[in-house]
């Protein structure tokens, strides 16, 4: 499809460099038989008169072939300015003919004219340009620029043309490959960690495992607290994977929802009920501040979602050695939203590490947080519930001090099942 579409740009290309040459070679004709025409009213009456009715026809015809002409330049240089994708056409010796409106933003301001190596300032695209011109070859390759100081990443195609004339041109077409680039690092990254993540857990599995079978005298408290381990490992191996699986069913839209008027306080009191063990066996006091208010969600999801955070707070407050261990729920309305924020006295949570909080895998402190139990998805998989909502959530935390997690979720019907 991509070289169907690049052949197309091509002859489109072609015909446009062309029809600047007719227009050169016509404009020239019609200043010819324009001053004809000039001196054909001077000598009106001067025989044979029937040569210069010839000529005032070829004048008109003329026009109108070149209007036509003028036409269809217009209407392909729209199109090209209108493709999202920088597109610029070079002479052999370098010199810039033309550049769409896209091509405009990473060069320097007013290319036309200019020498490549002025406008793009960018050693692979220059190196490009002239092995394409010293082997008349097309090359294709990835580059990367920076647009207003943004890096992007660009897939360059650079193909030669030589029009009807004999002249030589270089027509360059660079599309924009970023996102696929992110992507790709994305998928990658995602491959890593979740390698990295598995290995924790079997590496330790197998090695409790290979000290049992190599030790049959082994004494039964030892044995009992090596197979303990194994099955906790096991355990979290077993969440980290649903956890992944429920997570990528939420991002993929796969994942089944049953939206119907959801009391969120009642939600709040059932996940109460859920952690009180959990509290009372880290010694954390949690209080609940509750307004009544319904919204339209499934409350299921409501429960993961509300259960995640209030036990990612008692787990870390727990941590705290001295002072106040306490997790507030707190349930409020705001206009069309209401919002559910929940706060704890924790270690808190480094400036730098909040803009990767919710990223898979992302743990700001990752032997704690295996040793707690969490798979490194939990808040991921918050934030895919909330945005399947149309919600958002947002988090404030000070390092010694604590944190608070804020969701804001719409009342009405905004989202379907």
């Amino acid at each position: 499809m991509i070289v169907l579409l690049i052949v197309a740009a091509v002859a489109a290309i072609g015909f446009f460099l062309y029809s600047l040459s007719l227009l050169k070679i016509n404009k020239n004709l019609l200043r010819f038989f324009r001053r004809v025409a000039e001196l054909a009213d001077v000598v009106e009456d001067s025989p044979p008169s029937y040569v210069l009715e010839r000529l005032r026809k070829k004048l008109r015809t003329i026009e109108e072939e070149l209007s036509i002409a003028q036409r269809s330049r217009e209407n392909i240089l729209t199109l090209l300015d209108n493709i999202s994708d920088p597109i610029i056409f070079v002479e052999a010796d370098g010199t810039i003919t033309f550049a769409n409106l896209a091509a405009q933003k990473i060069t320097r301001s007013e290319p036309i004219a200019r020498k490549i190596y002025e406008a793009i300032e960018d050693y692979y695209v220059i190196e490009m340009f002239e092995e394409t011109v010293r082997t008349w070859q097309a090359q294709e390759s990835k580059i990367v620029l920076y647009v207003s100081d943004e890096k992007r990443y660009y897939s360059c195609n650079m193909i030669p043309v030589i029009l009807p004339r004999g002249e030589r041109r270089v027509v360059i077409m660079m599309r924009d490959v970023t996102k696929e680039h992110e992507l790709n690092e994305l998928r990658k990254q995602f491959v890593s960690n979740v390698s990295h993540e598995l290995r924790t857990p079997l590496t330790s599995i197998h090695g409790y495992a290979e000290t049992l079978l190599s030790d049959p005298e082994m004494d039964a408290e030892t044995r009992k607290r090596f197979l303990t381990i194994i099955e906790n490992e096991s355990a979290r191996m077993s969440r980290m994977i649903n956890d992944l699986l429920d997570l990528e069913r939420l991002e993929s839209g796969e994942a089944r929802f049953e939206f119907k008027e959801t009391d969120l306080c009642v939600v709040v009191n059932y996940v109460l009920s859920i952690v009180e063990p959990l509290a009372n066996e880290h010694g954390v006091q949690v209080e609940i501040q509750c307004e009544p208010v319904s919204i339209w969600a499934d409350q299921d999801r409501m429960v993961q979602m509300i259960l995640n955070l209030v036990d990612n707070a008692i787990k870390y407050t727990s941590l705290k050695e001295i002072g106040d261990k306490r997790v507030k729920v707190r349930v409020t309305r705001e206009g069309k939203h209401a919002i559910v924020a929940v706060s704890d006295t924790g270690p808190g949570i480094p400036k730098e590490a909040l803009p990767r909080l919710f990223d898979r895998f992302y743990r700001v402190d990752k032997g704690r947080s295996r040793k707690m139990g969490g798979s490194g998805l939990g808040l991921s998989i918050v934030k895919s519930i909330v945005e399947r909502h149309g919600g958002e959530i947002s988090v404030n935390s000070e390092v010694g001090v604590g944190t608070t997690f804020i969701v804001k979720l719409p009342i009405e019907r905004e989202v379907e099942a």
